[in-house]
């Protein structure tokens, strides 16, 4: 892990938890800290570490920012994001 402030670990049961995983992963893969990126992508640490929290899926331009500076395929990651999204109106539509 990048030096810095440990993450929260990740609660599997978080609504994104996936996601949020694999963003997490492709930061570890960079050796990147959430400072380092938030200096290249001009977004708050705090987004950045809330993109990768699990509880809520953060938005597409945010999240092609996280992966670009992690050297991460943007497509790839565009479609994890609408599966995720896609999932998320599935589960709504299910609960009301």
């Amino acid at each position: 892990m990048p030096p810095g402030r440990p993450e929260i670990p990740l609660d599997p049961r978080a609504p994104f938890a996936d996601f949020a995983s694999g963003l997490r992963a492709l930061r570890a893969a960079s050796s990147k800290t959430y400072q380092q990126i938030s200096e290249e992508v001009f977004y708050r640490v705090s987004t950045l570490s809330g993109a990768a929290g699990g509880r809520r899926l953060p938005s597409l331009e945010v999240t092609l920012a996280y992966v670009r500076a992690c050297g991460g395929e943007a497509g790839e990651w565009t479609q994890r994001w609408e599966d995720a999204r896609r999932r998320r109106r599935r589960s709504q539509k299910v609960a009301s």
